[in-house]
């Protein structure tokens, strides 16, 4: 045997990588990890050649990076199947890592479908059957990606953009896009992953004071009102915006905190063009429960 610092533990890999143990037996499965097994035959571990696994790292943005590029928010390395994985085991594979979406690879590693919950859910037979279950689990082991995998697939290059990626998403009425580099797989982004993102930006894990503001769609404006969020010790967290239909105003949002509200509204007041919409405490949304 090598010198085993050469080589690591799947569950080590499966670390470094930032993924589960599962798609380290993928990539050894596919040979794309150098792996050698050793103890029984049937329970024995593997060993992953760390050298293999570092060329993937340089895939992986460093914590922080690229935040509005889907590289910086992508699961990376995701969990795939193959044409002729059975829709069983597509299900324990998704209810084993908690996912929703397997894209599907055929043996030249190239991405030929992609297979969601939603598309299993329809495959099975209808709540009226007269099946037994052990009928339907019989005839589910005989379904293949094959033939409910959606085809052709939405993808998307790793440096798109976060807006680019959520318009296309809504475009297509679809919730997750596989991320490309190269032709080669290196992640996969979801509906979710883009509604943290939206979260993040817009400030929502802040407290603080939320203000909107109506403005004249002009050159200045902007700046007119940042100055008034500086004049009264503002911090600001985020600032979002969005235009009338007629594209005379717009619609300024911005989630600041630090400053003397009545200030910032005395401040605010000063600029003739600008009308506050709205001014509250961030810390008045509530999240109800009904039963």
């Amino acid at each position: 045997m090598k010198d085993k610092k050469e080589w690591i533990s799947t569950k080590e890999a499966a670390e470094k990588l930032g993924v589960t143990t599962a798609r380290i037996r993928q990539l050894v499965a596919a040979e794309q990890v150098g792996a050698q097994k050793v103890g029984g035959k049937y329970r024995g571990q593997w060993l992953i050649k760390a050298s293999d696994i570092e060329k993937r790292l340089p895939q992986l943005p460093k914590k922080g990076a690229y935040t509005m590029r889907v590289k910086g928010r992508m699961t990376p390395n995701p969990i795939v199947v193959s044409p002729r994985t059975s829709y069983n085991e597509a299900l324990r594979t998704m209810k084993a890592n908690g996912i929703k979406h397997l894209p599907v690879m055929n043996k030249k590693d190239q991405l030929v479908g992609i297979v969601t919950h939603s598309d299993m859910l329809e495959a099975e037979p209808s709540p009226v059957t007269t099946l037994s279950v052990y009928e339907m689990a019989s005839l589910l082991e005989k379904v293949t990606m094959t033939h409910i995998m959606t085809r052709p697939v939405y993808a998307v290059e790793d440096d798109c953009t976060i807006t680019n990626a959520a318009k296309f998403m809504l475009e297509k009425k679809i919730g997750c896009l596989p991320i490309m580099r190269e032709g080669e797989l290196v992640g996969i982004i979801t509906d979710t992953d883009v509604m943290k993102t939206f979260v993040e930006i817009t400030g929502g894990a802040q407290v603080g004071t939320s203000v909107e503001v109506k403005l004249p769609d002009k050159k200045g404006e902007l700046a007119k009102l940042t100055k008034a969020f500086a004049n009264a010790n503002g911090y600001i967290a985020s600032v979002a915006i969005t235009y009338s239909e007629s594209s005379d105003y717009a619609y300024v949002d911005i989630k600041e905190h630090g400053s003397d509200v009545e200030k910032l509204r005395s401040e605010i007041a000063q600029i003739e063009s600008a009308e506050i919409l709205e001014m509250r405490s961030c810390a008045d949304d509530k999240l109800d429960i009904y039963q």
